[in-house]
C-alpha cells in the first residue's frame, strides 16, 4: 500500500500536517511520498510562500477583502480552477508514476486537482482520496474539492458550510487536526523546564510561527517593561532579522530571562515546558497548543481566519485576544497572579483535544483502502 501526500508551503501549517500524516503512516508499514503543489519548479514554490507572507504581512485588509468575497462562492465549476492550472500536468504525472493507493492533500489547491480529476474519469476509483480542514472555518475554494471521497474537519463546526459547498454528509469526517505524536505525550513542566535549561518560574513562550510574522521586537520590549518575575522565551521561526533585533536588546540591556530563538524542531519541549503561549492564529500552532492545554493569547492584526480562530477560542475560554501590542502584559499579569483562571482556562481547552487525530485518520484511510480491495 502506499500514500502520496500533496502539500503546500504558504507558511508552515500544511507543512507540518503532512509530516504528522507521513510519521503516522510510516509507524503503519505504509510507503509514503510528501510533494508539493508546485513542486515541479522551487522557484514557484518560493514564489507562492513568499507572496502569501507578503500580502499577510503588508496587505492583511486586502487579504481579508478578497479572502471574505472568494468564500461567499459556493458553486464548482467543470473546468480547472485558474488557480491550479499551473500544477495540474505534475500532480497528474506524479500520480500515474507514483501509482498511490491513498491520496491525502493538506491545501484546498491541490484537492481542486484531485477533485477536477475525478469529475474528468482520470482517476482510478480504486485510490482513496482526502483531503485536511486546516482551520476552523472555510477558506476560499473549496467548493472546488467536493469530488473527493472524504474531508477531515478538526472540529464539527464547519460541517454546515461544508455541505453549503456541495459536500454530504458521508464524506465529512470530524477527526481533530493532525499533529504530531509528540503532543500527545504525557510530560512533567518541571522536568521539561530542567530539560531546556530554563529557571522553574512562570514562563511565557511567544510563537511567531515558522515564518516570524508580527514585530516581535516591539512585543518583546513591551513585556520586559512590565518588570514581571517570568521566564520569556521567544521562537522567531525563519525570521532572521526579528531574531537579531530582539538578540540586540538583549545583550544592549543586559536581559537575563529571555530566551532567543530561532526555528526550533523541538517547539513541542518549550510549549509544555510554558505556562502560557503568545501566538498567531494558523491551524497547526494553535491546535498543537490546545493538544496540551495551554492557555492562548493570541497575537494582535491578526488575518481574517486567524480571526476567526481567534474568536472561537476566546468565546469559549481558551484564550485572550491582543488589540494591540500592550495588551500582552496585561494578560500575562493576569494569569501569573490567579492561579485559578490559569487552571480553568487550561481546562476549557480539552473539551477540543481529539487523541490521536493523525492516527486515526492514517487508520481510517487504510481501513477504508482495504475495504475498497476486499
Amino acid at each position: 500500500m502506499k500514500a502520496l501526500i500533496i502539500t503546500m508551503s504558504c507558511g508552515e501549517g500544511h507543512n507540518a500536517i503532512a509530516r504528522s500524516l507521513a510519521q503516522e503512516f510510516d509507524k503503519a508499514g505504509v510507503e509514503n511520498k510528501i510533494v508539493q503543489t508546485f513542486g515541479f519548479s522551487q522557484k514557484k514554490v518560493e514564489f507562492v510562500n513568499r507572496r502569501q507572507l507578503f500580502v499577510c504581512k503588508y496587505f492583511p485588509k486586502s487579504y481579508d477583502y478578497f479572502w471574505n468575497k472568494l468564500r461567499k462562492k459556493d458553486k464548482s465549476t467543470d473546468k480547472l480552477p485558474y488557480y491550479v492550472k499551473a500544477c495540474f500536468p505534475y500532480i497528474k504525472k506524479t500520480i500515474e508514476e507514483y501509482k498511490p493507493d491513498i491520496i491525502v492533500c493538506t491545501h484546498s489547491y491541490p484537492s481542486a486537482v484531485i477533485s477536477y480529476m475525478i469529475k474528468n474519469h482520470m482517476l482510478s476509483d480504486k485510490i482513496v482520496t482526502s483531503t485536511i480542514l486546516y482551520d476552523i472555518c472555510l477558506a476560499p475554494y473549496w467548493e472546488h474539492s467536493n469530488k473527493l471521497d472524504y474531508i477531515f474537519q478538526p472540529l464539527p463546526n464547519t460541517t454546515h458550510d461544508l455541505i453549503s459547498k456541495g459536500f454530504t454528509n458521508e464524506q465529512i469526517v470530524t477527526s481533530g487536526f493532525p499533529i504530531r505524536e509528540e503532543f500527545y505525550e504525557q510530560y512533567n513542566k518541571n522536568d521539561m523546564r530542567k530539560k531546556l535549561a530554563i529557571d522553574d518560574k512562570f514562563t511565557v513562550l511567544c510563537i511567531a510561527g515558522g515564518s516570524g510574522l508580527g514585530n516581535t521586537k516591539k512585543l518583546v520590549k513591551d513585556i520586559i517593561s512590565a518588570k514581571l518575575d517570568i521566564n520569556l522565551i521567544v521562537i522567531n521561526g525563519n525570521n532572521k532579522k526579528n531574531y537579531q533585533q530582539i538578540e540586540e536588546l538583549i545583550n544592549k540591556n543586559n536581559i537575563k530571562n529571555v530566551v532567543n530563538l530561532g526555528f526550533v524542531t523541538n517547539i513541542d519541549e518549550y510549549m509544555k515546558a510554558s505556562d502560557v503561549i503568545i501566538s498567531r492564529g494558523g491551524g497547526s500552532s494553535v491546535f498543537e497548543e490546545i493538544n496540551i492545554n495551554k492557555p492562548i493569547i493570541f497575537r494582535e492584526k491578526l488575518i481574517k481566519n486567524e480571526e476567526i480562530t481567534k474568536d472561537y477560542f476566546v468565546k469559549n475560554g481558551c484564550a485572550f485576544g491582543m488589540d494591540k501590542i500592550a495588551d500582552a502584559k496585561k494578560f500575562i499579569k493576569l494569569l501569573k497572579e490567579r492561579k485559578d483562571l490559569q487552571e480553568q482556562m487550561s481546562n476549557n481547552t480539552k473539551n477540543f483535544v481529539y487523541k490521536n487525530s493523525s492516527k486515526n485518520i492514517v487508520q481510517f484511510l487504510i481501513d477504508k483502502k482495504q475495504m475498497l480491495n476486499s
